[in-house]
């Protein structure tokens, strides 16, 4: 048999899915693992427990470029938390130093969405000290 007959191409699809990830530390039931996985069931139930933490009083961090930002609210139509970021001042020319309270004149907060697919979160609750 011709060994270039046997062999024939196809072309194949990869489809990867990365779950997103909460841990919960909590002091009364331990710490938590949670995947939020890719079926409608996973993802109601996740909704419902991102809300309820947040109304509860938890804070939520997500691992972002810049290291763990908190999480403000939650798009629970689109799976995304929201953070808040604070972009930076743009540069200009040094002008006699001033003494200011607050935020550099110039910046302002953008609210940026990042998904709960593909992420890693960490929320804490009120009642878990520090």
């Amino acid at each position: 048999m011709n060994e270039e007959a046997t062999m024939t191409t196809t072309d194949a699809e990869f489809g990867v899915f990365c779950p997103g990830v909460l841990e919960v530390l909590s002091i009364g039931k331990g710490d938590l693992k949670l995947a939020v996985g890719d079926s409608d069931e996973d993802r109601e139930q996740a909704r419902e427990l991102i809300r309820e933490m947040l109304r509860k009083g938890y804070s939520i961090y997500v691992e972002t470029d810049h290291g763990p930002i908190r999480v403000h609210d939650f798009n629970a139509y689109k799976m995304t938390y929201v953070i808040r970021d604070i972009a930076p001042a743009p540069v200009e020319e040094p002008a006699k130093p001033t003494k200011r309270r607050g935020r550099p004149p110039g910046s302002r907060t953008r609210r940026t969405e990042v998904p709960v697919a593909g992420s890693r979160a960490t929320a804490v609750g009120a009642t878990a000290g520090g």
